[in-house]
């Protein structure tokens, strides 16, 4: 079994990167940490409205970080209309994975069936980013497991009735706190999982001090069972843990740096 590679996900210091000096700079304070891969989101210097850096600058500034961006997340109305200039993008930047992040940008990801149709839609897009060297993925939040009359819910759909051409990149955060488990779900989309976004979970009381909430967590500082989790992403063939913290609640790079050193030594 080969060792586990640990990625940055780059929405945790979205707001870092917003021009090319920060990006540089960010880069540089994740090679100093230890990471060796990133996963593109939320880059500003890029993609944003006041972009200053292209792809390929990007992939020249990574390269002298030390850094490989192995995946990006792109929305699915742009890989499904504009494919072709989106394997532009990707090849310029390196990447060989991409991953749907959320698809409320062309359906109600409220309705099990808006899943359905991603497959059908996702096909012929999976045939022409196969043809260029990359595989695509899709990663959750909480609406997948919301169910429908039938008992069934977006991921039973993902997971059961997707061609295994699709992967699945799960959040083990957003997985737990619908009550999901994470490690049912990796045993069940078994071959699919080179990428696994990971993160942790902790109990705060809420501005009314009333009731507990969760909230996000570098890996390892909170309450979900990481033994159980890393046994079975192992066993699932997860090759990528990416970090990601979609708030964080002290400065973005220690928690980043905390999870990277809590990963170093399990995977």
């Amino acid at each position: 079994m080969s060792e586990g590679k640990i990625a940055a996900q780059l929405f945790t210091i979205r707001d870092h990167v917003t021009n090319r000096t920060g990006f540089a700079d960010s880069l540089a304070k994740l090679s100093d940490i230890g990471y060796k891969y990133v996963q593109f989101a939320a880059v500003g210097a890029v993609d944003g409205d006041d972009a200053d850096t292209s792809p390929a600058e990007a992939r020249k500034i990574l390269d002298d970080n030390g850094l490989k961006a192995f995946s990006a997340h792109r929305l699915w109305g742009l890989l499904k209309d504009q494919t072709s200039s989106e394997i532009d993008y990707l090849h310029a930047l390196g990447a060989s994975y991409v991953t749907v992040p959320i698809i409320r940008d062309v359906y109600d990801p409220n309705l099990t069936a808006s899943y359905s149709r991603f497959i059908d839609d996702a096909a012929e897009v999976i045939e022409k980013l196969s043809e260029s060297g990359i595989q695509l993925g899709f990663h959750n939040h909480s609406w997948e497991f919301m169910q429908d009359a039938t008992g069934r819910n977006g991921m039973d759909v993902l997971i059961d009735d997707a061609s295994s051409q699709l992967l699945i990149e799960l959040d083990v955060y957003w997985a737990s706190v619908t009550g999901a488990d994470p490690v049912e779900l990796l045993a069940r989309a078994s071959g699919r999982t080179p990428c696994l976004h990971v993160k942790d979970s902790q109990v705060i009381a809420d501005s009314d001090q009333r009731f507990p909430q969760p909230v996000f967590a570098p890996v390892g500082e909170g309450l979900l069972n990481w033994n159980e989790i890393i046994t079975a992403g192992k066993n699932a063939g997860v090759e990528y843990w990416i970090v990601e913290q979609d708030i964080c609640r002290r400065d973005p790079f220690d928690c980043l740096r905390s999870s990277f050193q809590f990963l170093s030594e399990r995977v």
